[in-house]
């Protein structure tokens, strides 16, 4: 499942991602990052993943994911909760490679990745 939501009157924007992915929850996605870059130079994402079923995601939901790098260079900060480690070292070859702030939390540091990505 991938939700993805927008903190109200900001270009806050949580993805939470896990177990299976769709194709419908993909173009979500991109449309919620399309209105939210309408208003907004710049997106502040919240990407929260659990545990991802690989063998649950659609082809064309992996087809609309790689169509959606192009987002990356959208990012003014980044932070990835997860208990994933690889996960977490992808996180930093973002800031390193894209010069984007990026900062890891665990799953349980939730509000603190919120209170992190609100920061002016």
């Amino acid at each position: 499942m991938l939700e993805t939501t927008v903190q109200a009157g900001t270009n806050i924007v949580t993805l939470e991602a896990h177990g299976g992915i769709t194709a419908g929850q993909m173009q979500h996605m991109r449309a919620v990052l399309d209105e939210v870059l309408r208003d907004h130079e710049r997106v502040r994402m919240v990407a929260v993943r659990g545990e991802i079923d690989f063998g649950d995601i659609s082809p064309k939901a992996l087809w609309l994911d790689l169509k959606s790098a192009g987002y990356v260079t959208k990012l003014e900060r980044l932070a990835v909760v997860t208990d994933v480690d690889w996960e977490a070292k992808v996180s930093e070859w973002t800031s390193e490679l894209l010069h984007v702030p990026t900062r890891r939390f665990r799953l349980d540091e939730r509000a603190a990745a919120q209170a992190w990505i609100s920061q002016p």
